[in-house]
């Protein structure tokens, strides 16, 4: 069960908004946001009430795997879940409110970058969707608001994983790029590696993703960052679960499962595959009953 905390650094204490309020006088950052909001809308809302609506659009593949009854459904955890875009706003708001008018364009970019992972996202999305068997909407009333709104049909690439993986590794570059003493921000380091690592596995917890779509986001943000794929993608994988395994069983499966995917795709792109090619072949091939690799 996921216990809040009081807050404890900076990040956890700013609000989403200050990043919105700061915009508007600085426009790079604005042109950034508008372009991310307006990618959400078309990338990830219109393209699965798309499919709602004209069912015949794209073919769409269920990728649930035998791993995923290992994981306990628990409903704590959709609060954690939910705060995925607030999360990215308050580290971007809090580098520009820390660090001033030197980390400006830095953050200008961040949000452009956010951009570009909801669009490398729907290059996949607008050719095959996927989805999952996920609960009911009993829990709680989150659920009601998450399944009003979500039609599920984007799981690979998951976008949790990308967006909170991403915000987790430019946050702590940022802040060594950035800050005199980085140790002085060590409680932001920390946290902010930690809590964007929870979101990633409250995905699983309140299933609304499979295992096979956690190594797909941390694929997506590799093939984009290289600074990510130098160092960051081993200590995701590695992290998942390993502080606590939060009641699941053959955790060390899990942890393969997910490495050894990861493993494929790099591969697969660095033979000369598109981004998006590597996962629509999987996609292609789960949906025929291609062999599996874990």
């Amino acid at each position: 069960m996921k216990k809040r905390l009081a807050p404890k650094n900076g990040i956890q204490k700013i609000s989403p908004v200050f990043l919105w309020i700061s915009a508007l006088f600085r426009p790079a950052i604005l042109i950034g946001l508008g372009k991310t909001l307006g990618s959400i809308f078309a990338k990830f809302f219109f393209l699965q009430f798309q499919t709602v609506l004209f069912p015949k659009t794209r073919p769409v593949v269920n990728v649930d795997h035998k791993l995923d009854d290992n994981i306990p459904f628990d409903p704590s955890w959709v609060a954690l879940y939910n705060t995925f875009t607030a999360f990215w706003m308050k580290s971007a708001g809090w580098l520009l409110k820390t660090f001033g008018k030197g980390a400006v364009n830095d953050i200008a970019e961040f949000t452009e970058d956010m951009f570009n992972l909801y669009n490398a996202a729907g290059d996949v999305y607008k050719v095959c969707q996927s989805t999952t068997n996920r609960p009911g909407v009993s829990a709680n009333l989150n659920f009601i608001v998450i399944h009003t709104f979500d039609p599920h049909l984007h799981c690979v690439p998951s976008l949790h994983v990308m967006v909170c993986a991403y915000t987790g590794f430019k946050t702590c570059e940022l802040i060594r790029k950035h800050a005199d003493n980085p140790e002085d921000y060590k409680a932001e380091i920390d946290w902010v590696y930690k809590n964007s690592l929870e979101i990633i596995e409250s995905v699983l917890l309140v299933k609304q993703h499979s295992v096979n779509c956690i190594p797909a986001g941390y694929y997506m943000v590799s093939a984009m960052y290289k600074e990510f794929r130098n160092g960051w993608a081993d200590k995701y994988i590695n992290g998942m679960f390993a502080d606590d395994a939060k009641g699941i069983t053959d955790i060390s499966d899990i942890q393969s499962h997910i490495r050894s995917y990861y493993d494929k795709f790099i591969e697969e792109f660095d033979s000369g595959a598109s981004r998006e090619a590597v996962l629509l072949d999987f996609l292609n091939n789960y949906k025929s009953g291609g062999v599996e690799i874990g």
